[in-house]
């Protein structure tokens, strides 16, 4: 690129860079410069020489314009510096080393290029812009040399700006990761060493410290602490008087970063070295923090097996003496009092009780105070408990509470309850209860204001149980009277006041706690199963069977899966049967209706889980399900006297309940068991549901009972017909004699639920028994029932002639209910009226023949009342019914044992009529 196209582009860039460099956003100048740096020409030709002094001008113009730019940014942040500046620089440079090259320089002019081109270079360095520092310093390199023609003046400014190219030179090799070049460069700036002054040495150790310190950061132990020694020796090879304010505070932190390079090292040497370095630091700095630190660290790196603790103490306590109270200072002394509470914590604990006490409190530092106390109750409650400690952190809570403005806050409450609850549960774990009180009144102090009643509640339950533990109920019963009404009234304290009660035999207390707690419990059942356990366990039957039957109510007779529910429930059945045997007990048991309901739920319970649960898994197994139906038949068996019916009928319910959940593939021995034990209950369950029936007032409940009380009879004789010739001879005439009185009860809820249709079907089953008296039942029954006229003949029509084929009928019954079943006729239907004429005249020739003749009163009235109905039609002028009517009662009270006197009788009256023949 000729000076003839860079010259313009200067000019024009000189008229935008103001705009430009406000504006930020340059980007398409920023390319052009870019490409006009990247392009631009190693040497200028001959041709430019004439140019030389135009291109000077505007390179020196566009270089000053750039300077005044950057005094106008306020920061002093090379990255806050807009990175056109950098690129306009950095080709103004290159104009003026190009019209150097081509001009006629007057003296001076080869000083000012140097020092421009270094400027330039090490606003690239400091930009982190390599490739950019690499071509204006090589530039720069050119002139290091001067030819032999340069002036006097040009030569020396030449010799002395060559240090601080070295400098400049060394950064950059570093920056570009090329060590090897770094220490050529090094080396160079050394010898011109004599040529420095002290700011260039100054720069040149800090290069070097910066160099080492990134060595550090890659942990190139070594490499760090051979940059950093050369930067120490270039720093100390100064007169310090001469160097820069800044200066001390670099050699500082030169030897402070030497000091850490060489522990790493980790060698005996370097930690000599370490120590030597920091005794001189010392030396000139007093008890400054950064030397109790290094001194610290050295400590910590120590290479002997004892850890000198004592010392390490010493250094905080010139810390705590000596540093300024920062959050920062205070972040560090708090570190370094962990790392001796490892080795010491007694001594750990004397350094912050110093904190506090000479700074923290008399500088009314609120702020640090949590952090000291949580750290400190930390450090207690790891080390070996001892009362003495327990009394340090008291006497330490009291100093805090008498000196602190304000309350420990919530948040530092919490922690340091949660530490000290730790400390709590391990030595009740450990069977120590007294510390454990000692650990639970530390944390009831007056320090911990904002506990909260949550937390109170819960330091003063383990205060019950360490006083349980040691079986102390004088004191137990007072730490409980101390907790607040809220605290009292948790289903927790409610939990540990049971046991209280338990131990102390009083069961009214016990019982109030414990409904307390189920009141107060929801879904878990965890302290009412404790509540039962503990009871269990001090041999308190009342109590045990109290919690037990909370339990089962509460939770509706179910278990969670971890529980074994059959077990709960015949523990709760075993316990009140027990109790039951026992006199003394019947008052705390309560009435016996109550216990008998109690027992009912029970067993109901099992019944509701057994056919919610199924599948393999069940916890139903066979020798469950025989427990439940062997107790609950024998215990319906043994108390059917004393138990209200409805009692039975739920204890029967569930024995039947439990027999159909047996498996299939049950032996035939205990099949036909328990056939037998389940048809008991079903006929056990008919009476029952009979006398609940018959003495119940409300018709729905009634009626309810009657058509269960039909179910029961189904299944006794669908049993009974399925076991029909496999049974022995007389237990199956005891299951007939037993259908016989089911199948009346059967007839009688029929007629309550006016299950007319069923009536006929009942009749037909009932010839099986071969019972008159079961006839003699269901006429009465349903002569008393509320049957429509038409059913009412139709069934004792039914039920006679049922009965009439009977070896054992009663003959002068069965005329009774023939007149009865006669006179309803006689009202409703003569035809059947006259039908029963001839069925009684067929009984009465039947009758004569035998030892029972029909009764003569019966016929008597059957044959006169139907003569009287002859007339009755002679008078309306039905000459053929009376006729008719008149013959079939003559033919009647011809069996009458009275020597023909009513036949003669009827006879005589008849002619009276005149009928015609």
């Amino acid at each position: 690129m000729a000076p003839a196209q860079s010259a313009p582009f200067a000019t024009d860039l000189q008229a935008q860079l103001t705009a430009a460099t406000i504006a930020r956003t340059p980007e398409t100048l920023l390319t052009e410069i870019e490409n006009q740096i990247s392009n631009f020409p190693n040497k200028f030709g001959a041709i430019a020489a004439s140019k030389s002094e135009e291109v000077d001008q505007v390179g020196t113009t566009i270089w000053n314009l750039c300077t005044r730019l950057r005094r106008d940014v306020e920061s002093d942040n090379p990255k806050d510096v807009p990175i056109i500046l950098l690129l306009v620089r950095v080709f103004s440079f290159l104009l003026l080393d190009g019209a150097y090259e081509c001009g006629k320089n007057p003296p001076g002019n080869l000083a000012r290029l140097i020092k421009i081109g270094i400027k330039a270079g090490k606003s690239c360095i400091e930009r982190k812009e390599g490739d950019l520092a690499l071509k204006v310093l090589e530039k720069v390199g050119g002139y290091i040399k001067p030819d032999p023609g340069v002036t006097p003046g040009d030569k020396e400014a030449c010799e002395r700006l060559t240090p601080e190219y070295y400098v400049l030179r060394t950064a950059l090799a570093w920056h570009r990761d090329q060590l090897d070049m770094a220490d050529h460069m090094y080396k160079l700036s050394i010898s011109t060493i004599q040529g420095f002054d002290y700011n260039v040495a100054e720069s040149l150790a800090d290069v070097l410290y910066e160099m080492g310190k990134d060595l550090l950061h890659k942990q190139q132990y070594q490499l760090a602490v051979k940059w950093l020694d050369r930067s120490y020796e270039v720093l100390n090879g100064q007169e310090l008087d001469r160097l820069s304010i800044d200066a001390s505070e670099l050699r500082t932190s030169i030897m402070q970063t030497l000091i850490k390079a060489l522990l790493y090292l980790k060698n005996p040497e370097a930690l000599e070295r370490a120590r030597s370095l920091i005794n001189l630091l010392e030396s000139v700095l007093g008890d400054k923090l950064i030397v109790l630190l290094l001194k610290l660290e050295i400590l910590s790196a120590s290479s002997s097996e004892v850890f000198d603790s004592s010392q390490y103490s010493d250094l905080l306590h010139r810390m705590t003496r000596s540093i300024p109270m920062s959050e920062v200072n205070f972040k560090l002394f708090m570190f370094h009092v962990r790392k001796l509470n490892d080795k010491s914590p007694s001594l750990a604990c004397k350094a912050l009780d110093e904190l506090l006490n000479l700074r923290i409190l008399r500088e009314e530092r609120e702020e640090f105070i949590e952090k000291v106390l949580i750290t400190r109750i930390w450090i207690t409650v790891s080390q070996r408990e001892t009362v003495e400690a327990i009394e340090a952190l008291q006497e330490l809570f009291a100093l805090i509470v008498s000196n602190s403005k304000r309350a420990i806050s919530s948040a530092a409450t919490h922690g340091a309850h949660t530490i000290l609850w730790k400390r709590i549960e391990s030595s009740y774990a450990a069977g120590q209860f007294q510390m454990a009180e000692k650990w639970c009144q530390l944390a009831t102090h007056q320090i911990f204001v904002n506990s909260g009643e949550h937390n109170l509640a819960r330091i003063s339950r383990k205060l019950l149980l360490c006083a349980m533990a040691r079986k102390d109920m004088g004191s137990a019963r007072e730490i409980f009277s101390s907790m607040s009404d809220s605290a009292k009234n948790e289903p927790m304290s409610q939990f540990l006041m049971h046991k209280i009660a338990v131990r102390c035999g009083e069961n009214e207390l016990a019982a109030e706690s414990l409904q307390r707690i189920s009141s107060a419990t929801t879904k878990d059942p965890t302290l009412l199963y404790a509540s039962c356990l503990d009871a269990q366990q001090s041999g308190n039957k009342l109590q045990t069977i109290a919690a037990l039957q909370l339990v089962l109510e509460k939770y509706g007779y179910t278990a969670p899966s971890a529980i074994h529910l059959p077990s709960l429930l015949r523990t709760t059945i075993q316990l009140i049967v027990s109790l039951q045997t026992e006199p003394q007990n019947l008052a705390a048991l309560g009435d016996l209706e109550q216990t008998v309901e109690k027992m009912c739920k029970a067993f109901e319970g099992a019944v509701s889980s057994m056919r919610k649960v199924t599948g393999p898994d069940s916890v139903w197994e066979v020798r469950e399900l025989d427990w439940f139906s062997k107790n609950s038949y024998n215990l319906v068996i043994k108390n059917l006297s004393t138990w209200t019916p409805r009692h039975s009928l739920r204890m029967l319910t569930c024995c039947i309940a439990f027999i159909d959940h047996y498996p299939k593939d049950i032996s035939d021995q205990i099949s036909e068991d328990l056939c037998l034990r389940k048809m008991f209950c079903e006929f056990s369950a008919v009476t029952a549901l009979l006398a609940l029936a018959r003495g119940e007032d409300n018709i729905e409940t009634q009626l309810q009972d009657y058509l269960n009380l039909r179910k029961h009879v189904d299944s006794f004789d669908a049993l009974l017909q399925e076991k029909a010739g496999k049974l022995g001879e007389d237990a199956e005439e005891d299951l007939l004699r037993k259908l016989s009185i089911l199948i009346v009860f059967d007839f009688e809820a029929a007629c309550h639920l006016k299950a007319w249709d069923d009536l006929h079907e009942i009749i037909i089953k009932s010839d099986c028994c071969k019972s008159s008296r079961v006839y003699e039942l269901m006429a009465d029954c349903i002569l008393c029932s509320q049957a429509p006229t038409q059913v009412l003949v139709s069934i004792l029509k039914k039920i006679i002639n049922a009965a009439w084929g009977l070896d054992t009928m009663d003959i002068p019954k069965l005329a009774k209910y023939m007149r009865c079943l006669f006179q309803v006729a006689m009202l409703d239907n003569m035809e059947v009226a006259e039908q029963l004429l001839d069925k009684a005249h067929e009984q009465a020739e039947e009758a004569a023949e035998t030892d029972q003749p029909y009764p003569n009163e019966e016929l008597e009235w059957i044959a006169t009342r139907s003569f009287n109905y002859a007339v009755d039609l002679y008078c309306a002028g039905d000459e053929d019914g009376c006729k008719n009517w008149a013959a079939k009662a003559l033919n009647i009270a011809h069996y009458c044992s009275d020597d023909g006197a009513l036949e003669r009788q009827l006879q005589n009256k008849l002619v009276v009529l005149k009928l015609d023949t």
